[in-house]
């Protein structure tokens, strides 16, 4: 078994990475995001890459280059290809992840704040990245907080009923998966107001301390009535409360007398 990977493995396989870009003819700059672009986490951070070519018809072209290169370097755990997302992920036999992106450079821009121009054959990547970021959060997260709310307004009433029927009639994996649902549906509205990636809680633990204790609040530790039905009234009030302007079918109002009927 191949040992685990460390920050020297990682920085060869930084190198190697470059190298193999630099190499290719088709390749116009490469993007180092996430953590790495302002400096690694710590000792487990893997690589996230974006690459620009010369044209979005050569992505196909360029993508097999990569895989070529890079399992030709190194063993692979796993390897997947998503040509919808223009992404590849490679895993390595050391548990060391590489994610890389693919775009025109014509159309560069950063989804998120971090990123770092490795090099740019066009001399316009960065400044292209750097004007992006004036519209990219508000499209991002703006766009994605019409549909959470939408979602929130359509579905949060029913789930949150499904879940107290459930405790009221024992049903107490039930209930859990409910309470779960809503939860996340909270989270993602958290997430959108402070412009915060929700997906699988990835940067949850920058909100307020206010917040994650709020949200921690809800988790059941014990399966008892009472404490499902603690969590659920939580869950209850903190959402209605961050969707206080929407209109949501059943009024919370309503659903406490919904609750109360069943308890």
């Amino acid at each position: 078994m191949s040992k685990i990977f460390n920050i020297r493995d990682r920085q060869d396989a930084f190198d190697y990475i470059l190298s193999a870009a630099m190499e290719c003819s088709k390749i116009v700059s490469l993007v180092q995001v996430g953590s790495g672009a302002v400096g690694y986490r710590d000792e487990r951070s893997d690589l996230d890459y974006v690459i620009a070519l010369d044209s979005d018809e050569s992505m196909l072209e360029v993508m097999e280059y990569m895989r070529q290169k890079i399992s030709a370097k190194y063993d692979l755990a796993y390897f997947a290809q998503e040509e919808a997302k223009h992404l590849q992920v490679f895993l390595l036999s050391n548990l060391l992840e590489i994610d890389i992106g693919y775009g025109g450079y014509e159309h560069a821009a950063a989804l998120k704040p971090a990123f770092k121009v490795l090099y740019d054959k066009s001399g316009v990547v960065e400044e292209k990245m750097v004007q992006s970021r004036e519209w990219m959060d508000d499209k991002i997260f703006g766009d994605k907080q019409k549909k959470d709310i939408e979602l929130t307004c359509n579905s949060v009433w029913a789930r949150l009923m499904h879940a107290a029927v459930a405790i009221h009639r024992g049903n107490y994996f039930r209930a859990i998966g409910e309470l779960e649902y809503v939860r996340k549906l909270y989270i993602d509205l958290l997430g959108d107001r402070y412009r915060l990636e929700s997906a699988l809680n990835c940067e949850i633990d920058r909100l307020p301390e206010k917040e994650k204790a709020a949200i921690m609040s809800t988790f059941v530790t014990e399966y008892s009535s009472g404490e499902l039905w603690d969590s659920l009234v939580k869950l209850t009030d903190m959402i209605y409360k961050e969707m206080e302007d929407c209109n949501i079918p059943v009024t919370h109002e309503k659903l406490n007398a919904y609750y109360e009927n069943l308890r």
